[in-house]
């Protein structure tokens, strides 16, 4: 039996409305105990740790990643994933399935898990691809994925613009109990598009995609989703009137979620006045009122949760116009730090923003993580909030080192990383 105590730190469990200075005994990878104050002077433990005020949170659940490996392991290969993960403060991620091959059967997510679970480090989940070869036109086997672990299914980067096939996708997540992760884009609306269409698109000489291409592929959804009665995750949600949609589903009693990014209420499309291709993703960049309905959205709780929308990108594939550039950007490394930042701001609670990074995103992909109550398994971080430092990609774990963030300067440190009660970071 190994048994270790963490004292002296500032909890933060959303869970168990826990917010204060305590302690946290983990005995054979399971929290033993929690609790606020002096730890009890009973038991013995192998070793005690003094975090030194340090917030100690549920690790975070990662709920959009894209994947490299296998086919393009010269991008990202799944041991710098997970590591990056592992130093970013993440203990569980899924994974998109747009690998090549593409992950639409159930031996591809047997062996990428089982490749993951022989790596160490975070737990790796992954989506089964909605349509064979995400080509959107046949439906994948999604039963023997959901037997393979799929924790969900996803058309990844691209929408499901057929409504019949979108209809029996429901249907059948619905019979499988599994979300249905939507990237919400009327590619009809969007095809040749290079940036968010408005003022600035006009301005800078740009192919503009309008943000109303997001919210009719929402809207056409939910009225699908009123017939089949399924689970519906929008991803990346990035317009208030996708938001106000999203919100009215809610009161309506539908079984919707939604998640953003940070690039979503951090930056707006002016930043891309400098054509630096960094700050190309899909879904653009959009307005700044558009940015503040994000703010809006994570606050009263219509935005769920927070993802990093990792998103590896050759390098090469960036050093173009603006165009023809590739969209994309890596996240792993950046996640807490950013997400502090609304925090820092006062935009949001510390409490909330775990909640959007851990105990939502568990909650909708039914998978564990986001507590720390007796009995559960001890995945969590140490981390000083208050830390600063200089967002630098050249020192990413990750291979993919292109962010919209480059030298931006952030609050946040993930000193310490435990799965299982086992540390798969630490901090020099």
């Amino acid at each position: 039996m190994t048994a270790t105590r963490f004292f002296n730190a500032h909890l933060i469990d959303p869970s168990q409305s826990l917010d204060g200075i305590g302690y946290l005994d983990v005995i054979d990878g399971v929290v033993d105990a929690i609790g606020l104050g002096t730890p009890p002077n009973s038991g013995k433990f192998d070793q005690l740790i003094d975090c030194k005020k340090s917030c100690l949170s549920p690790g975070i659940v990662d709920m959009r990643v894209q994947p490299a490996d296998p086919g393009a392991e010269h991008l990202e290969s799944l041991s710098t994933l997970l590591a990056a993960a592992a130093g970013g403060g993440i203990t569980a991620l899924a994974c998109l399935p747009d690998t090549r091959p593409v992950i639409d059967e159930a031996s591809a997510i047997d062996s990428l898990c089982l490749r993951a679970s022989r790596i160490g480090g975070p737990r790796l989940y992954a989506y089964g691809a909605a349509t064979k070869g995400l080509a959107g036109h046949e439906m994948a086997e999604l039963g023997l994925m959901a037997e393979a672990g799929a924790v969900g299914f996803t058309n990844s980067a691209t929408s499901i613009n057929d409504s019949l096939i979108m209809r029996r996708l429901l249907a059948y997540s619905n019979m499988l109990d599994k979300p249905f992760i939507q990237h919400c884009e009327d590619h009809a609306l969007t095809k040749d598009a290079e940036m968010n269409e408005g003022e600035t698109s006009t301005r800078l000489g740009l192919l503009g995609s309008p943000s109303e291409a997001e919210v009719i592929i929402i809207d056409r959804d939910l009225h699908l989703l009123r017939r089949t009665g399924a689970r519906y995750h929008v991803a990346h949600i990035s317009t208030r009137a996708g938001i106000e949609a999203v919100r009215e589903a809610k009161a309506e009693g539908l079984a919707v979620t939604a998640d953003t990014a940070p690039p979503y209420f951090l930056l707006n499309e002016l930043a891309i006045s400098t054509y630096n291709t960094a700050f190309k993703l899909s879904p653009p960049l959009r307005s700044e009122d558009d940015r503040q309905a994000v703010i809006e959205g994570l606050v009263d709780g219509t935005i769920d949760a927070i993802a990093s929308d990792h998103m590896p990108v050759d390098r090469d594939a960036k050093m173009q116009p603006f165009g023809p550039a590739q969209p994309g950007a890596s996240g792993l490394d950046t996640l807490l730090a950013l997400s502090l930042t609304l925090v820092h701001q006062g935009q949001i609670s510390m409490a909330r923003m775990i909640e959007a990074l851990s105990l939502a995103p568990a909650s909708i992909l039914d998978i564990p993580g986001g507590t720390l109550t007796p009995g559960s398994g001890a995945d969590f971080i140490l981390f000083r909030p208050d830390s600063s430092w200089i967002v630098k990609s050249a020192n990413f774990r990750s291979n993919s080192r292109i962010t919209p963030f480059e030298s931006h300067p952030v609050q946040g440190i993930v000193d310490a990383t435990y799965v299982d009660g086992t540390a798969i970071f630490l901090r020099d």
